[in-house]
């Protein structure tokens, strides 16, 4: 029977001499009084203090008058409502006289909702409101921050600061920060200690494969900014290392929280252990920060012409949507280049613009570029390009294709206008205006005027029963090139593609229809007649292959004749200078003579036939295709290259062979008619042994197809998981002479990115000398890089 006992005037009168106890209610299910009253045992126990607003539950209790300590085992709750501090045990003893109370055991507290203490061994001065142990002790606060004391330590609760001699920090992002003989002000995040190491995580500064550290003899950290005297950074992984590949060592690292930025002072840059560079004072962003004003990393190199040059690039942020590279270029005898790039990203726009300004001594030179983008929606986009330059060797001369993303030709600008719209799901357009400026042409014929070109394209909607798709197709342009010759063309197609249908003995039949209605305006064109044309197309293709399987233990085989019959009662335009080659890829395709603007007229049939080998994991072994091509009469107007204008076309195919990891083996080809000898020859083999890779490519385009034999050869050695050599070269079999070699040197690890490439390009015209070149380039990952021009050698 649940009773209370009320033991309480009995205790405060015993001890009413003394003056030293409080009165003490119990509630227990069954109590055991001993040692003439000095000792009272409980089961089922809860006590409560209302002096001290304490409150005790458990499994069982002792409480011994004589030394006035309470201890109650197995599911003990502590409340003190005074401190607002919850304790839960195994074994909690509680002294009055010292006002301590002593966990034993795995202890969990709640401290005022605020922290969460994950102890054992534990005791709570009431006095001085402290927590303290010896044992290793984990306290989380509400902004998901972990303390991980692992000696002893002693935590002011009324302070809100603990001093251990051992911890671990893991903040809200999981990055740990390991200190000795620390203090830790909870309420102003204010730590001071000896022995800092903090292990960011990997991809805290955006590469899973680094292990930034950041060690330090000692630190202070608050709100505003930590800093840390004595300190290495780097963010190289070491494991079964003796060094990382870099290492920054400085006086004074502060992290300014405020600016949100890393500042070194009296540094050095180490790579491998060794001192490097040293810089007295360096910033960068730390991760959090996207982009912020500063230096950049400068590049310095030389030209044939002005000599050498550094640019000492500065970034500028403009606010959240907009910044600024200024990019100066210093050459060696006083003459420079100003330039600069502007971004601006908004919501439905981005556009970038590089402008530069150059005095030679002479003349005064500038490019402009602008590039523009809508970004309203995924249907509907809109791009816009203008290039243009005060001198036609401006860029060429100072290469500034290497400072300018928006440069990718130094030759030839391109303006233009692009629009594309998904109208919806079966109707998209795109159309372009572009203007052409080719450099290297006399003024009077340098531009060409592309006004506009377009593509419509519109699926309609067809009754199932007709089993494929129908979908109407318009192209076209108007263009005028070479100051005097205009070509307009407007091409409409009516496109019928079947569904494939098997039938009951296995084939798969497919089959296209098409209407062409061709319109075209010329004067002095090079490609088209100079007339007013309208004609009429119509051209059929029906496919039908019959594929075959037989299955065994070890390997699948697979063999498929197909047929592809063509037919189209209409002329073809003359396209023969065309440079179009046949190929299996392409033999049984619907448009192969490489112009959306006819058809290929007359009547033809494709045979060919594949077989393929692979094994139970479906992993190609060995391919065979091979295919040729019949037509019903001569066809001169056809691509000559591509052998369609005569009644039989060469025999094209491709070989693949790859039986392991080790050797992968393409051969593509297309021979005589007659077999008597090779138009083109394409074969392709790479070797792949442990560390070593090379790979050979040769091509031969004899007879009808050109006069030329070329071999390009590469091969990379890995000596290690960080080291690795390539070498790359081209041959002309035909006139015995090397076009070019690259040796690159590489090393590449988590933090670290270094190569040396030597270049060297032959001419085979003798009046020129060849062209030697040392490119060094290192990268400190994930921070700066330094790439140098390109070195010209004597």
């Amino acid at each position: 029977m649940k009773f209370k006992f009320l033991l309480y005037l009995l205790i405060f009168f015993s001890f009413l001499e003394k003056g030293l106890a409080d009165e003490i209610n119990f509630i227990s299910d069954n109590i055991k009084i001993q040692d003439e009253g000095n000792i009272i045992n409980s089961i089922n126990v809860e006590a409560e203090i209302p002096s001290k607003r304490i409150f005790i539950k458990g499994d069982y209790s002792n409480y011994n008058k004589t030394t006035n300590i309470i201890t109650v085992t197995k599911n003990v709750e502590f409340i003190d409502s005074l401190n607002n501090v919850f304790i839960r045990g195994d074994k909690i003893a509680y002294n009055q006289n010292t006002d301590i109370i002593n966990s034993v055991g795995d202890t969990f507290i709640i401290i005022e909702d605020t922290y969460e203490v994950f102890s054992k061994n534990l005791f709570y001065d009431r006095k001085l409101n402290n927590i303290y142990s010896d044992y290793e002790t984990i306290i989380k606060d509400n902004k998901e921050n972990v303390f991980n004391l692992e000696e002893k330590f002693i935590f002011d609760v009324t302070k809100e600061i603990i001093s251990t001699d051992k911890t671990i920090v893991i903040d809200d992002k999981n990055n740990s920060y390991e200190f000795e003989k620390a203090k830790i002000n909870l309420k102003t995040n204010e730590i001071a200690g000896k022995e800092l190491q903090i292990n960011f995580i990997d991809d805290y500064f955006g590469d899973i494969r680094n292990d930034p550290k950041l060690k330090g003899k000692s630190a202070i950290s608050n709100n505003e900014e930590t800093k840390i005297y004595k300190a290495a950074f780097t963010t190289c992984n070491i494991e079964n290392k003796s060094c990382p590949g870099w290492e920054i060592q400085t006086e004074e690292f502060t992290h300014d929280k405020k600016n949100k930025s890393f500042e070194y002072k009296n540094s050095w840059l180490k790579l491998f252990d060794k001192h490097i560079f040293y810089f007295p004072y360096f910033s960068h962003p730390d991760p959090s920060v996207n982009r912020k004003s500063g230096f950049l990393t400068p590049t310095y190199g030389s030209s044939n012409e002005y000599g050498s040059w550094i640019n000492i690039p500065y970034f500028k942020t403009l606010g959240l949507d907009q910044d600024l590279t200024f990019n100066p270029r210093i050459y060696a005898d006083d003459k420079f280049i100003m330039q600069s790039e502007y971004r601006r990203a908004l919501q439905n726009y981005n556009i970038t613009s590089d402008f530069s300004f150059n005095n030679d001594g002479k003349n005064s030179n500038s490019h402009l570029f602008i590039n523009f983008k809508s970004n309203k929606n995924t249907s509907s986009n809109l791009k816009f390009d203008y290039q243009s330059v005060t001198n036609d060797n401006y860029l060429q001369i100072h290469n500034l294709s290497n400072s300018s993303p928006l440069i990718t030709n130094e030759s030839l600008l391109t303006s233009q206008l692009n629009y594309s719209k998904i109208i919806d799901d079966s109707t998209s357009l795109n159309a372009d205006f572009i203007v052409y400026e080719d450099l290297s042409k006399s003024k009077s014929d340098r531009y060409q005027y592309i006004l506009p070109s377009f593509n419509f394209t519109k699926y309609i909607e067809i009754d199932e029963d007709y089993d494929g798709n129908f979908k109407f197709i318009s192209t076209g342009f108007q263009k005028n090139y070479e100051t005097n010759k205009i070509e307009t063309l407007l091409v409409n197609d009516f496109l019928y593609e079947s569904y494939d249908y098997i039938s009951e003995k296995g084939f798969k039949t497919n089959y296209n229809f098409l209407v062409k209605n061709f319109n075209s305006y010329t004067e002095n064109s090079s490609q088209y007649e100079n007339k007013d044309d309208y004609e009429i197309f119509g051209s059929t293709l029906i496919k039908s292959s019959f594929p075959l399987k037989k299955v065994s233990e070890k390997k699948n085989s697979y063999l498929t004749p197909i047929i592809a019959a063509r037919y189209s009662p209409n002329n073809t335009k003359n396209i023969s200078n065309n440079d179009v080659r046949l190929s299996y890829s392409n033999i049984f395709s619907f448009n192969r003579i490489g112009t959306n603007e006819i058809v290929e007229g007359g009547k033809s049939l494709a045979i060919g036939v594949e077989y393929k080998n692979k094994d139970i994991y479906d992993n190609d072994i060995l391919g065979i295709s091979i295919a040729n091509s019949l037509s019903d009469r001569k066809n001169e107007n056809l691509p000559t290259k591509s052998k369609l204008n005569q009644t039989r076309s060469d025999i094209v195919g491709d070989i693949t062979y790859a039986p392991n990891n080790i050797i992968n083996f393409n051969y593509s080809f297309s021979l005589d008619k007659n077999l008597n000898y090779s138009n083109y020859d394409s074969i392709f083999t790479k070797i792949n042994v442990n560390n070593f890779v090379t790979t050979f490519n040769f091509l031969s385009q004899d007879a009808e197809l050109g006069n030329n034999e070329v071999l390009s050869n590469m091969i990379a050695y890995k000596f290690n998981n960080e080291n690795s050599f390539k070498f790359n070269t081209t041959k002309d079999l035909k006139n015995d002479f090397t076009e070019y070699y690259n040796l690159i040197y590489q090393y590449e690890s988590d933090c670290l990115l270094a190569s040396l490439e030597y270049r060297k390009k032959f001419y085979q015209d003798g009046s020129l000398l060849p062209d030697k070149s040392l490119l060094f380039y290192i990268k400190f990952i994930p921070f700066a890089e330094i790439r140098p021009a390109a070195q010209k050698l004597q």
